[in-house]
């Protein structure tokens, strides 16, 4: 039996060959579709973790097109990837539609402001708004617009800056719906027509909380919800719930209204009185020079690095918030006297946003938000101090399950990370699931992990603790650091926790092995990186929180995955900070319950990015001493699959095909015997 036969019947066996040549049938991944299933039928939610290689995707997809065949029923799958997306929607769903013969219409759910909108591009490109490089790039999209079919921007064949594509864009404030001159040409209702006439749709977690916050405005209405990475979905929604106000975004706004320079912006180009126009633009520099000073002030109060936590009200800026309800005013009289739709959209737009920064300041200003943390922080950029306010909750469950699990049944959440050592505590606590009954399943990964990885710990004394020696740790790890690249030749990643650590040990990388491509997160999109790492012969990426989850290499590109310190939240992180301080209100230990169950699953993450396929091989290597000295390091090792593990990079050695010796190793440890397995499991 496989999952053709389980969900749709013994003479659909044949099929499993013809969706993948060579498919093997997983007692995992029945396991996982039979659940799947007893969740529809029986209209329960349900927990799964699926390690690698179990086929997750294919045991909730046959169970959910079953459904939506059977019930008419509309369901959602909700991804935290554009890769999974991609997937999905390019080559799972439209192969098993074909091969299952079940018409079944299916949709990308994206945001409106991935569209481009023909109206606003013929109004802008005419316009006075850009110069140089920006009117080049107009210019470019008018021609794309002629032959693009989606106008969706990931098929734009360059990336276009972000204020060119904001004047272009769809979005819904400027959208003039049915009385717009391209409404039978408009690619986004185009994209809702087929969302409106599907069964399944898919999107990604942040539209999902844009629609749950909006009562259901952005999707189609649906009775099911699949969420695929779904560990991410706290991270998601605080993002999604929080509130941010910086002086680069007041300033973006008022230029692109007014123009820095007075011959650029929005407002020389409204057909309107020289008079209210002037208004706007003496209103709009009034404004400016409040947000200089505001945020001026504030810059004052920061000393050192890192966010500083907003404890107290404090008083507002009457001049600022005086400013911007003058400019509101001013822009909404400035519409009254405007002939064009095309205007009057825009200039309601931008009054409904000053309107949003000015409540947003005095949200944040008097903390109006209850079981909300708030805080200040600076980052300096090349066009000066960009200085944030900024708001998150401290608890996103009742949210969550009073927007999604009281409204629907059954949600469905999967990962290869779910659980602590098997206990789903963690995530349904965190997002409302309480003590109501829920189906739970954890399933390990059918890849045989003894054979083909290596656990490299350095033995003990060998590297200093990071938080009591952290310069002594820093240079150790270094050492070693080298010593395994000596030994790969490249094909690593190296996952970090700060981009500060990563910095550093870019440098002396790049120094010690020019040979070598050292890639580093933050010199191109992370796509271009992963590109360049798949291509290159001897390619190293360093990569924070963003690359220990979602990056899928499979194959000797990769071999070998390096962590330096367990990924633990920054303690001083204000919602990190709050988090705990909520816990230890509570009566509870806050580093045991919330810190070690969180760097838990992002230690999983990471050691999940090395094995992809059946035959990938290689190392995983830790060099935080904490596993083997602290009384929490059982519990990380213990959610690890079962390996080899070793001490010495003389079984590394064997284990990727060298031989001899590196400088300082002893020619044999306490895992000799492992070593020689490894050695022999790896063909050698």
């Amino acid at each position: 039996m496989n999952v053709f036969s389980l969900v749709f019947g013994p003479d659909k066996e044949d099929l499993a060959d013809k969706f993948c040549l060579g498919f093997e049938s997983r007692p995992q991944q029945l396991k996982m579709a039979q659940a799947v299933i007893d969740a529809f039928s029986q209209r329960r939610h349900l927990l799964v973790e699926a390690g690698t290689g179990v086929g997750k995707s294919l045991a909730y997809l046959l169970p959910l097109l079953k459904w939506a065949m059977e019930t008419d029923g509309k369901a959602v799958i909700s991804t935290y990837t554009k890769t999974l997306q991609e997937q999905l929607i390019r080559s799972d769903l439209p192969r098993l539609n074909s091969l299952l013969d079940l018409k079944l219409n299916y949709a990308l759910c994206l945001g409106g402001n991935n569209y481009l909108c023909l109206r606003r591009l013929r109004h802008n490109h005419s316009s006075e708004l850009f110069e140089g490089r920006a009117k080049r790039e107009i210019e470019a999209i008018t021609k794309w617009a002629d032959r693009t079919t989606t106008g969706l921007l990931t098929e734009l064949e360059f990336s276009p800056g972000p204020r060119v594509w904001d004047n272009v864009c769809r979005d819904r404030e400027l959208c003039l719906g049915k009385r717009c001159g391209f409404r039978k040409e408009c690619f986004y209702a185009r994209a809702k027509t087929r969302e409106r006439n599907a069964r399944i749709l898919v999107t990604n977690h942040h539209l999902f909380f844009a629609n749950a916050a909006s009562g259901g405005s952005v999707l189609p209405r649906f009775e099911a919800v699949v969420f695929d990475e779904a560990h991410t979905l706290e991270q998601v929604a605080t993002g999604y719930m929080g509130l941010e106000i910086s002086n680069f975004k007041l300033k973006y706004l008022l230029d692109t209204l007014a123009g820095a320079d007075r011959r650029h912006g929005f407002i020389r180009t409204v057909g309107a009185s020289a008079c209210l126009k002037e208004d706007v633009r003496a209103k709009t520099k009034i404004t400016a020079e409040a947000v200089t000073r505001f945020f001026n002030r504030l810059a004052r109060q920061i000393t050192g690095s890192g966010p500083i936590r907003i404890r107290r009200p404090f008083s507002p800026d009457p001049q600022l918030s005086d400013s911007l309800s003058s400019l509101e005013k001013a822009l909404l009289r400035l519409r009254k006297e405007v002939g064009e739709d095309e205007d009057k959209v825009e200039l309601k737009r931008y009054a409904s946003r000053v309107a949003e920064f000015r409540a947003g300041l005095e949200t944040i200003q008097k903390m109006g938000l209850p079981d909300y943390v708030y805080w200040l922080e600076s980052e300096d950029r090349s066009r000066g101090k960009r200085i944030t306010l900024s708001a998150a909750p401290v608890n996103v469950s009742a949210a969550f399950k009073a927007r999604v699990l009281d409204l629907v049944c059954p949600v469905i959440l999967t990962s290869a990370t779910l659980s602590v050592n098997r206990d789903f505590s963690y995530i349904r606590k965190n997002l409302g699931f309480g003590k109501e009954p829920v189906d739970e399943l954890v399933l390990d990964s059918p890849f045989d992990f003894q054979r083909n990885v290596l656990l490299y710990l350095p033995s003990a004394g060998e590297i200093p603790d990071p938080v009591r020696e952290p310069e002594n740790y820093q240079q150790a790890v270094t050492a070693c650091v080298k010593r395994i690249l000596k030994v790969t030749n490249g094909r690593t990643f190296i996952l970090f926790t700060s981009f500060q650590a990563l910095r550093m040990m870019g440098a002396k990388l790049e120094e010690a092995f020019p040979e070598m491509t050292i890639l580093k997160q933050g010199e191109a999109p992370r796509f271009r990186l992963l590109e360049e790492f798949r291509k290159g012969d001897r390619a190293v990426l360093l990569g924070t929180n963003t690359f220990w989850q979602g990056v899928d290499i499979p194959g000797k590109a990769l071999e070998c995955v390096i962590i330096g310190k367990l990924p633990f939240l920054v303690p001083d992180d204000p919602v990190t900070e709050a988090r705990m301080e909520a816990y230890t209100a509570a009566g509870k230990n806050a580093f045991a319950e919330y810190q070690v169950p969180q760097a838990v699953i992002m230690l999983r993450q990471g050691f999940g990015r090395l094995i992809r396929k059946k035959s990938d091989q290689g190392m995983v290597a830790i060099l935080d001493p904490r596993l083997r000295t602290r009384f929490y390091g059982k519990k990380f090792l213990k959610a690890l699959p079962p390996c080899k593990e070793i001490d010495s990079l003389q079984g590394a050695i064997r284990f990727f095909g060298q031989t001899g010796s590196l400088p300082g190793d002893s020619p044999r440890s306490s895992t000799q015997d492992c070593r020689d397995q490894s050695q022999q499991h790896s063909g050698e």
